[in-house]
């Protein structure tokens, strides 16, 4: 049966117009996308009310209607793949328990859980705009189910390290690239630096834009009692400012970083950023996350990467000191708990980084008493 390009007059017009769409059953993903945008045209074309006479589906004006419409025809593709003959009923008869089900099973194996959520609250959405005197307890219990297994897969699993002992094993290196006579000036710059850097970041996890974007004088600024750490809003995500002071233990290793590995690093070039690759220009966001998992994974035996340095963090504030588990917010640049909270300020932010630090401690000094 031809696509229809008539003016459909009701929501149910639209629902039935889609499934005859021979497109939706092709296995080239182009033609699909372009089973789609008919299906945007058709509904831009359809009378307003269609989209605005059940409350339901006034969710569907702007983005929210464009993801309903995309989550829709993901579903008439698939029964038409799967279950041809159900595009002979009507849109709400097609929606049963088995064929759902199916769907999630087929979405399971492509997508992640977050992304069958949404497809199957957008099914939720129309289904109960089409046939809102059904009982569609199922389909939304089915729902919320989905949501919880979505929230539950949100967070990596954990990573078998924790604040401590990647940050002391940042403070050997960096005592043992000093250490080392044999090593030639370029490599114990790349090596301490390496080692500071991850000294730095577990410390204060700050993502990788901010990190690697910190320049001389300007985000890491020399103080009576060591050095300072600066953003202003516009280098920080959730564009508030925020200012932390550098951990004791790397006020030294600090100083001799800025004083003679990076001079070596520069080979002579300008340059006021503050981490400098081997060939004196500043680390790249792709370089750096090259290299740091090959890092971690020679010296420490798991391969790291930017982001993860953050989820460590968390994690042992969690583990170890769930009392100042509100801290996480703020040490990890986060806006908010929930909608509810205020901003920490520049106070807190330091007061934040202070009690991780004695985190810190506390791991390293009780665990070197055992």
């Amino acid at each position: 049966m031809p696509f229809d390009q008539t003016k459909p007059q009701t929501l149910a017009d639209v629902l039935d117009q889609l499934g005859t769409d021979p497109s939706l059953a092709s296995t080239r993903t182009r033609d699909r996308v372009s089973a789609v945008n008919r299906i945007a045209d058709m509904l831009h074309r359809a009378p307003a009310d269609i989209l605005t006479d059940a409350p339901t589906l006034r969710a569907l004006l702007g983005g929210s209607r464009r993801k309903r419409k995309q989550g829709y025809g993901q579903w008439l593709s698939f029964l038409t793949r799967t279950d041809a003959n159900a595009l002979a009923l009507t849109p709400a008869k097609r929606i049963t328990t088995a064929r759902v089900c199916a769907f999630v099973d087929e979405c399971d194996v492509r997508l992640q859980p977050k992304s069958t959520e949404g497809l199957i609250g957008d099914l939720f959405a129309i289904a109960s705009a089409i046939a809102p005197n059904h009982d569609w307890q199922w389909l939304q219990l089915a729902f919320n189910r989905l949501i919880k297994r979505a929230n539950r897969d949100a967070l990596p699993a954990p990573h078998p390290a924790t604040v401590s002992q990647v940050f002391q094993w940042s403070l050997s290196s960096m005592a043992e690239v000093v250490d080392d006579d044999d090593l030639r000036p370029l490599n114990r710059a790349v090596r301490f630096r390496q080692a500071l850097m991850i000294g730095l970041l577990i410390s204060r996890p700050l993502r990788r834009r901010a990190f690697l974007g910190m320049y001389v004088g300007q985000h890491i600024v020399h103080t009576s009692t060591g050095f300072e750490l600066r953003f202003q809003p516009e280098d920080m995500k959730d564009k508030k400012a925020r200012s932390y002071l550098l951990p004791r233990d790397l006020v030294t290793p600090m100083q001799r970083y800025l004083d003679i590995h990076r001079p070596v690093l520069l080979h002579g070039k300008p340059s006021d950023a503050l981490w400098i690759n081997q060939y004196g220009n500043p680390i790249t966001p792709d370089g750096f996350s090259r290299e740091l998992p090959k890092v971690t994974m020679r010296h420490m035996g798991i391969a790291l990467r930017p982001h993860a340095f953050r989820h460590i963090a968390a994690t042992s504030i969690a583990e170890f000191d769930p009392e100042h588990v509100n801290i996480i917010r703020d040490i990890l640049g986060h806006a908010t708990l929930d909608m509810a909270e205020k901003h920490y300020n520049r106070a807190t932010g330091i007061s934040s980084c202070n009690k991780l630090q004695s985190i810190v401690d506390g791991i390293r000094n009780s665990r070197g008493h055992r």
